[in-house]
């Protein structure tokens, strides 16, 4: 009996760490992703064809995203994860693979809305607190891959949790300063809707790591 109970338990665990490793790959895809967006967002001038190449780049991760989402749904359907954390687990899935879907939405957005950006007030807003609300996703994002490095060392996730949490809370800040700046602004309604569409997206992507954050430390403290 004991040796059976060794012999799930060593199933289990196996089929845990390849879906963690696999999110570590989500991860740095969408690190990658990100890092494409802070460039055009840095970038002094950019132009129609910039932008479309770089919607293509980050299509392109998105969807290998995508297939890292699948194949880890395959596993977990095929009995590689106890039943108990089965639920906990999809709703990871779901958060992390929001996080890169967010990311997407904000290059298409850009390339869309990007011509409005010769205006000023509009232009100041994405170089400076929108850009700092991506500088904060990014960290939230590198503090999730931190913590999927070391999933054995609850102590460790559990600080990263917390510094976690407090960054979205700033990332919160963040977005509730641009929206008090952009209602004093007399915009034309595309411009108003575009510098929404892009904080409200970039305060998604805090939303859905914080929830993978809480959803991966219920799993690790139940493992």
């Amino acid at each position: 009996m004991l040796g059976c109970v060794s012999i799930l338990k060593r199933w289990f665990t196996s089929g845990w760490e390849a879906m963690i490793d696999r999110l570590k790959a989500h991860v740095g895809y969408s690190l990658q992703a990100l890092e494409l967006i802070q460039q055009t967002i840095a970038k002094p001038d950019v132009t129609e064809d910039y932008l479309d190449e770089i919607v293509r780049k980050i299509a392109a991760i998105e969807r290998e995203g995508d297939e890292i989402i699948r194949r880890i749904d395959d596993n977990i359907s095929k009995g590689a994860l106890v039943p108990s954390v089965i639920g906990n687990a999809e709703l990871l899935l779901d958060r992390v693979d929001n996080i890169l879907d967010n990311i997407y939405y904000i290059s298409k957005e850009i390339r869309r809305g990007y011509i409005v950006w010769r205006n000023d007030n509009i232009r100041k807003i994405i170089g400076g607190k929108f850009r700092e609300m991506l500088d904060l996703d990014r960290t939230i994002i590198e503090y999730v891959g931190a913590m999927l490095e070391k999933t054995r060392d609850l102590e460790f996730c559990s600080r990263y949790a917390r510094m976690v949490s407090t960054l979205e809370e700033e990332v919160d800040e963040v977005k509730e300063y641009i929206l008090d700046e952009v209602y004093k602004l007399n915009l034309s309604a595309v411009e108003f809707n575009h510098i929404i569409s892009l904080i409200y997206s970039a305060d998604r992507i805090a939303d859905n790591a914080q929830d993978a954050v809480q959803l991966l430390m219920s799993i690790i403290s139940a493992i």
